[in-house]
């Protein structure tokens, strides 16, 4: 029996309805795990994805605009973070963790605010195939140390891409926590729903069709390092064997065809320029290099 593209597409989208979901159910902080959904709003349609970009349910997921039945926890700035999920990750797609802060308490906010990134999980590339940070059960990372006190929502998603014939499926929870010892960073933000388009290329991307670069949707991941309101560009990794280009320690005038301040200067794949007119070049992860003061 021959099989279509399209035939095996609508196998992906049934099989997708009937398995293969998942939720960010339960969190830890440092080294303490705390009950399942004791301080991170339970939604109400289970372990199912929201796939409308015009939703407010793509802020909590659906029945997540409240948390008045749920707790707040406390969290030192640049504490150590764990979202844990009822069953591992399924999907191939990105992970991505950001945070709002409350008007007033956590649990009386709706979102509604500016909302800014602070974690993407993207894939890896190696001769020519995609890897996903998928088949996880958890995702570590650490609330950024410059930002103000103050609760906040703290919301992580899995957007599954796995199946091209389908609409991406958005897998979200939304923690409430309570900030101490932070800074005065004011870091840009965006809205949800609205940080996110059809037509963003990380969205409409077919990992199973030469796939061999990939940007997650959403805005800049969020740093401490530099200006306060100073972002990285978008997550961009892509093929390459060469290795990152080393910091130049040189003291003389750099040439004129250097970066310019907050520019790229380095990383896999890059081909352009590798000092910085202003400031120093600066690894931000094996992917990207920025000049930086």
């Amino acid at each position: 029996m021959k099989i279509t593209f399209a035939s095996f597409a609508a196998v992906l989208a049934l099989a997708g309805n009937v398995s293969g979901h998942y939720i960010f159910q339960q969190l830890s902080v440092g080294s303490t795990t705390y009950p399942v959904f004791q301080y991170i709003r339970r939604n109400t349609n289970y372990n199912s994805p929201v796939t409308d970009l015009s939703s407010n349910d793509l802020r909590c997921n659906v029945g997540g605009s409240s948390g008045s039945g749920t707790s707040t926890v406390s969290v030192r700035a640049g504490e150590q973070f764990t979202f844990t999920l009822d069953t591992a990750v399924y999907h191939q797609g990105p992970v991505s963790v950001y945070m709002s802060r409350a008007p007033g308490s956590a649990s009386s906010y709706d979102g509604s605010g500016g909302w800014f990134k602070i974690r993407d999980w993207g894939p890896t590339f190696n001769g020519g195939s995609g890897t996903w940070p998928y088949l996880s059960l958890s995702y570590t990372f650490n609330i950024p140390s410059c930002i103000p006190d103050g609760e906040y929502l703290l919301r992580i998603q899995n957007l599954g891409i796995h199946n091209p014939a389908g609409l991406p499926q958005f897998y979200i929870s939304c923690a409430q926590i309570s900030v101490s010892g932070g800074g005065s960073a004011n870091p840009s933000t965006v809205s949800i729903p609205g940080a996110f388009r059809s037509t963003d290329p990380g969205y409409t991307a077919n990992i199973y069709n030469n796939f061999n670069s990939y940007t997650i949707p959403g805005p800049s991941v969020f740093t401490c390092s530099g200006n306060d309101n100073q972002n990285p560009p978008p997550t961009t990794i892509v093929t390459s064997t060469r290795t990152s280009p080393s910091v130049p320690t040189s003291t003389q005038p750099p040439p004129s065809n250097c970066a310019a301040l907050w520019a790229q200067c380095g990383g896999n794949g890059w081909t352009g320029a590798t000092c910085c007119s202003s400031g120093t070049c600066r690894a931000t992860n094996e992917w990207y290099s920025q000049c930086v003061q």
